[in-house]
């Protein structure tokens, strides 16, 4: 335990306003670290030698010096005299103070502010976050130096992540969500990087956990580091990734708002006019729109039968369009409401069982629009 005492003297009107002005000027909270940290060192140094100039036989350090540093904190940078101690036995330099509160003898900022940086870095661009930082803090940062400590932060928690089973007949628990999604990000030389992210999600909690990450690998590399088997996943319409999360889940849910929109993407490469692809696919977000609103319904007055009756009316509605559509040459928009009908009404089928899933791939794609932003950033 270490105690220390001070005394501020603030002069003129004594207001609560004034007070506080003086002493966020005087920076309260760095004066008492820098306090604190040279006690400690104090302590240390005594603990080790003894008393200044007492003779001791048995002593197995002695002082030899110090040398200015430098830490860089949350409340700014505290400049001290680090004391040095010479090993008797071991004929070597140390310095007790780092050894005590586990800091390398080269680093400069500390683990709060690293961990300041990281923290703000995950809902702010790095340009951002310099200036929020600078703003709550006393600390100068800049960009490249919140970079890193994303980075360290990053690399620790992604070790921690990745570490392997040595049991490997351990039950791993099921999850209840999964949602993969992917992005670009650039890169040096101007090279493109695919970044792949799976995040599972807990239905009950809310709490989210990133259970697989990849750059530049495909998505079954990136499935590998999920040990697990998940209830329901829900993607975009990405072919590699959906295959991949059929495997790794019970359902799948396809995002409705990406069926749509490559619904638009088909009929726009068939070279439809803007009216005729506009009248096609309102027909689908009719159908999807009336099945989700069906849900929300019967999920609250318990109404199965209906439920499960709407369900087979949007897959007939959806066939009827398909089949329309193969009529009017239009084969590749039709082949693709064929083949995805069935994954666009898994959150009404699961909603019969009483479990509610998400129709839309939104909080994945929130995520990975975050991260296209810091790249830009």
């Amino acid at each position: 335990m270490i105690s220390v005492q001070t005394q501020i003297e603030i002069q003129g009107d004594l207001s609560l306003t004034k007070i506080s002005q003086e002493l966020q000027a005087l920076n309260f909270p760095k004066e008492i670290l820098k306090t604190a940290i040279i006690k400690l060192q104090d302590e240390l140094v005594l603990d080790l030698c003894g008393p200044k100039y007492q003779k001791n036989p048995k002593k197995q350090y002695t002082r030899a010096g110090n040398t200015s540093r430098t830490l860089n904190t949350r409340h700014g940078k505290i400049t001290f005299k680090l004391a040095k101690l010479y090993s008797i036995e071991n004929d070597n330099i140390i310095r007790p103070l780092l050894l005590y509160v586990g800091i390398e003898p080269k680093k400069r900022v500390i683990d709060d502010l690293t961990l300041e940086c990281a923290e703000t870095a995950t809902y702010l661009t790095y340009r951002d976050s310099k200036t929020v930082i600078e703003n709550l803090t006393h600390a100068k940062v800049s960009k490249r130096q919140i970079h890193t400590s994303v980075q360290e932060v990053g690399e620790f928690m992604n070790q921690t992540r990745r570490k392997t089973f040595t049991d490997k007949d351990e039950v791993k628990e099921e999850v209840d969500l999964i949602m993969g999604d992917g992005t670009k990000a650039h890169g040096y030389n101007g090279k493109k990087n695919e970044i792949n992210v799976i995040l599972g999600k807990n239905q009950k909690t809310g709490e989210k956990e990133l259970l697989g990450l990849g750059v530049n690998e495909s998505w079954k590399e990136t499935a590998l580091q999920f040990k697990g088997k998940a209830k329901v996943a829900v993607s975009d319409n990405e072919v590699s990734l959906r295959k991949v999360l059929l495997e790794e889940s019970d359902d799948y849910q396809t995002c409705v708002l990406h069926c749509v929109r490559d619904v638009k993407f088909y009929l726009w490469s068939a070279g439809l006019p803007k009216a005729e692809r506009k009248e096609i696919s309102s027909k689908v977000e009719v159908v999807l729109w009336t099945l989700r609103n069906s849900a929300e319904k019967h999920i609250v007055d318990g109404d199965v039968k209906r439920l499960l009756w709407r369900v087979d009316w949007a897959l007939l509605e959806l066939k009827k369009i398909s089949c329309e559509l193969f009529g009017e040459g239009l084969v590749s928009v039709a082949r693709f409401i064929r083949n995805s009908a069935n994954y666009m009404v898994t959150f009404a089928r699961l909603a019969v069982k009483g479990v509610v899933v998400p129709f839309t791939s939104n909080l994945v794609e929130r995520l990975m629009g975050e991260i296209g932003k810091r790249a830009l950033a």
